[in-house]
């Protein structure tokens, strides 16, 4: 393999690396100016609703993100924004660097084949051409004495696929995390009610609640009990129920009204809930009779507080 083939697969592996730097790229300051607007932690989670693919990869982020729905503090709202802040001032703008770097690759003579006019898709055609500098052996070949490459190539190959193989187990490992975190988070924003289920009363959700009960079905039981506690905060007046919004939505406008009778907390019902039904943590029946519990908590509070 000759020094200026060598090179040449230094530069498309080059490209392959920098398209990689591009396809992972997050857009902090639209999320930092988006959270600019927010004053509380409901408010915080409803504004990360649409990033949530965009910062799957932040762990430190994504903890913090955990960490506020599950305690709702200011403390936690603050920590969100101040590492949004710290990413989007770090952020390169859009135009330099990793596109400038891409540019020069693109138009270096050892990039380009002669005689061969630009594909329209420049990272298959790097990936061809590392194929094509691949010697290929033929069955009949005579043996020919090769001249004993030099030292500089000796050192350079093993490198050279040595990178190679760390690219490759890079976009692995971000494939493989790409898709366990996008399971975890998906359920934090979609809707407690799917568009095509019919609508149903309260008195039809506590006795599907029942029958999903005794069949053992104590996860579809436990969001039962939770759709029947937020058709009881409609009927009282306190939130409307809205099967478009999700759980958190939900609970940010019953905790936000001021017809919610003081001391009735409806945050840990829905913590048990999206642990229970987005998160598939199902103990047995005593997580739908801690519902039940929490129904008739719901219910007898409306009452008194309407009488």
């Amino acid at each position: 393999m000759s020094g200026e083939q060598i090179v040449k697969i230094a530069s498309s592996f080059s490209l392959l690396l920098v398209f990689a730097t591009l396809g992972f790229s997050t857009d902090y300051r639209e999320i930092e100016k988006k959270l600019q607007t927010t004053h509380s932690p409901e408010q915080v989670l409803q504004a990360l609703e649409g990033h949530y693919d965009d910062i799957e990869k932040d762990q430190e982020l994504i903890t913090a993100v955990d960490d506020l729905a599950n305690d709702f503090s200011t403390e936690g709202m603050n920590r969100i924004k101040e590492l949004v802040s710290l990413r989007a001032a770090a952020q390169p703008p859009v135009d330099s660097s990793a596109k400038t770097q891409v540019q020069q690759i693109k138009s270096s003579p050892l990039y380009r084949d002669s005689g061969v006019g630009e594909q329209s898709n420049w990272l298959d055609g790097a990936l061809k051409r590392l194929k094509d500098l691949i010697p290929k052996r033929e069955i009949n070949a005579p043996r020919t004495a090769l001249p004993s490459p030099g030292l500089f190539s000796q050192i350079l190959i093993p490198i050279v696929w040595g990178l190679l193989a760390v690219a490759i187990i890079v976009f692995g490992y971000f494939g493989i995390k790409h898709f366990q975190w996008k399971k975890a988070l998906r359920r934090k924003a979609k809707a407690v009610l799917e568009d095509d289920e019919p609508e149903r009363t309260l008195d039809e959700w506590l006795a599907i609640a029942d029958e999903y009960s005794l069949q053992g079905k104590f996860r579809e039981a436990v969001r039962a009990l939770y759709l029947a506690c937020l058709l009881k905060f409609d009927e009282a007046g306190v939130a409307r129920f809205i099967r478009g919004e999700t759980n958190w939505e939900h609970l940010s406008r019953i905790r936000s009204s001021g017809r919610l009778p003081n001391g009735l907390d409806f945050t840990p019902a829905t913590k048990a809930f999206d642990r229970i039904w987005y998160g598939f943590h199902v103990q047995g029946n005593e997580d739908v009779e801690s519902f039940r519990v929490w129904y008739q908590e719901v219910r007898d509070r409306l009452q008194e507080n309407a009488a």
